[in-house]
C-alpha cells in the first residue's frame, strides 16, 4: 500500500466493486470517463472492471487515511489543504496500463467519486503516480486521454506539467453537444525538470520562514 499525505493507495479488492459499479453508475462521473452510451450498468460490468486490473500495471484503490476526530489541516506540496477526520472512505481508483513496454510509454487514468472534487485529491493522487512511474517504475512517459469538456481535469494536467500532444475532434456526443478527446503527455526529463523547479521554491520559501 502506498501513503500520500492524506490518502492510501492500495490494491484493488473484491469489496470495491459495488464502489467502482456505483462510480459508473454516476451521471456525473460517466460522462467525464466514457464516451460509451450513458446507461446504467449491472453487476456483469464488472467482468470488464476485473479484466481491466488484470491488463493494469498498478490498478489502485483510493482512500481517505485513517484519522481522529475533530477538524485537521496538512501541508501538501507547500500548502494547506482540508483533510478529512474520518478515514477508510473510498475516493475513487488510479490505474496505469502500459501502451508500449518497449518505448517505457504508460496510460495514466484516476476516477473519484463526486463528493471528494475540489479536495486536491486528484492533484495528490496525480503527482504521487506520475513521480513514481519514473522513479521507480522507470518510464521514460506519461500519457492519458481526456476530454476537453472536463476543464477541471484538464487544468489540473496542466498545472502537473501535462502538455496536450494533439486531440481527436468531436469524438463524443454528450448533453446536445460534441466534445474533443485531448491526448495529453509528459515525458521523465519534463517531470524531474518542472519538480526541480519546485522543490527548490519550497526549500527557499521554507528557509525565509525560518529566519522570520
Amino acid at each position: 500500500m502506498f501513503t500520500t499525505g492524506r490518502l492510501h493507495l492500495r490494491g484493488f479488492e473484491l469489496s470495491d466493486a459495488r464502489h467502482i459499479l456505483d462510480l459508473w453508475n454516476n451521471a456525473d462521473v460517466l460522462p467525464t470517463i466514457s464516451n460509451e452510451y450513458i446507461v446504467p450498468q449491472g453487476p456483469k460490468f464488472m467482468d470488464k472492471v476485473a479484466a481491466s486490473v488484470d491488463d493494469a500495471v498498478m490498478f489502485l484503490t483510493i482512500e481517505t487515511r485513517e484519522r481522529g476526530g475533530g477538524s485537521s489541516s496538512d501541508t501538501i506540496h507547500g500548502l494547506k489543504q482540508a483533510v478529512d477526520t474520518e478515514g477508510g472512505q473510498f475516493v475513487g481508483t488510479t490505474s496505469l496500463t502500459m501502451s508500449h513496454p518497449k518505448n517505457r510509454d504508460g496510460i495514466f487514468a484516476i476516477m473519484l467519486e463526486p463528493k471528494f472534487w475540489g479536495r486536491g485529491y486528484g492533484e495528490e493522487v496525480t503527482r504521487f503516480v506520475v513521480d513514481y512511474c519514473f522513479h521507480t517504475l522507470g518510464l521514460h512517459r506519461v500519457s492519458l486521454m481526456v476530454f476537453n469538456g472536463n476543464k477541471r481535469a484538464v487544468d489540473l494536467y496542466k498545472k502537473v506539467g501535462f502538455i496536450e500532444e494533439g486531440r481527436k475532434r468531436k469524438v463524443n456526443w454528450i448533453d446536445g453537444h460534441w466534445e474533443d478527446m485531448i491526448y495529453m503527455g509528459i515525458l521523465e526529463e519534463e517531470w524531474k525538470l518542472k519538480n526541480e523547479d519546485r522543490h527548490k521554491s519550497y526549500r527557499t520559501l521554507r528557509t525565509l520562514e525560518l529566519e522570520q
